[in-house]
């Protein structure tokens, strides 16, 4: 059972007995990361396999936030064949730090340069698949020293899209913003903002 008291913290009973592996088993490898199909055994007891996507290193999202608002870049995912708006992310390259790789994808998407970092928190985009862990930055930007931004070759993105506080609860609210890592680096966000006045 789990209870939350008056004061907002969370107990928790027991934690769930965990899947366990018994094999690892990749599918496929490339430089970004290997699928797995792992030979799992349930708490039940049954038995079956289990995929996951283990990153060949973490990643970082930016949500960049300057007197405008918050900037948005509008993506073309291959997935969804769609556009979609959502905060500059990326993973580290070599040895580079995650606050670096933030600062590095926001200057590459957006043009938009960094003038002070923080870092919101940690998140994982889909638990049921992918092993990484993500971290949340907030950047604040000076959109005067903007530069040309400058994506990789397999990307399509349309120059920042800013959205003001006041407007952003509508585009949620319309479905205008659904890339599940920009909401949940919004929710971070948001949290520290409600922290901070507390």
């Amino acid at each position: 059972m789990t209870t939350v008291t008056g004061a907002g913290s969370v107990q928790t009973g027991v934690v769930p007995a965990p899947i366990r592996r018994v094999r690892e088993v990749p599918v496929f490898r490339n430089r970004f990361g290997t699928l797995y199909n792992d030979d799992v055994v349930a708490p039940s007891g049954a038995t079956g396999q289990y995929l996951r996507w283990q990153a060949r290193k973490e990643g970082a999202v930016v949500v960049p936030v300057g007197p405008a608002g918050y900037a948005f870049v509008s993506h073309y995912r291959y997935p969804i064949q769609a556009a979609s708006l959502e905060f500059p992310r990326g993973s580290s390259e070599d040895e580079e730090g995650l606050a670096a790789a933030a600062v590095r994808e926001l200057r590459e998407e957006t043009g938009l340069v960094c003038a002070s970092l923080r870092p919101l928190g940690t998140i994982h985009a889909d638990t049921g698949i992918l092993a990484a862990p993500i971290r949340v930055y907030a950047a604040e930007v000076d959109v005067a020293t903007a530069e040309s931004a400058e994506p990789e070759a397999m990307e399509s993105l349309t120059e920042p899209v800013w959205v003001t506080p006041e407007d952003l609860p509508g585009w949620l609210a319309e479905g205008r913003i659904t890339c599940g890592i920009t909401l949940a680096a919004l929710a971070l966000l948001q949290a520290h903002h409600q922290a901070g006045r507390s």
